[in-house]
């Protein structure tokens, strides 16, 4: 399974295109919402139910780890830190797009 992160904030085209191309590849990809909430806003007041959320989903069928950007924090989330590292460290696939690599700093 493949996993996409939510913030509050994000950036619509680099989160709802990636969900809508890998979708329509039939490629398995859940969207998750790292605010405690299933509604997620984007930076342009687009809101994206998520299929779950970050505390309730276990990760250990995780192939790739999908972070948009934008105007998020989620390099706040202490368990999207810790999940990104042990998937680092198992050598699988993270994305990170535009903004989004500055949460791999942390």
């Amino acid at each position: 399974m493949n996993y996409i992160f939510l913030d509050n904030g994000f950036e619509e085209i680099e989160a709802i295109t990636t969900i809508d191309l890998l979708r329509r590849a039939k490629i398995e990809l859940t969207t998750v919402s790292i605010t405690g909430k299933p509604m997620v806003l984007g930076a342009h007041n687009i809101a994206v139910e998520a299929d779950g959320l970050i505390d309730s989903i276990d990760f250990s069928d995780a192939e790739m780890l999908i972070l948009p950007g934008g105007a998020t924090k989620l390099d706040d989330s202490l368990t999207l830190c810790e999940l990104l590292r042990q998937h680092n460290d198992e050598g699988k696939l993270i994305a990170a797009i535009w903004a989004a690599p500055a949460v791999l700093a942390k």
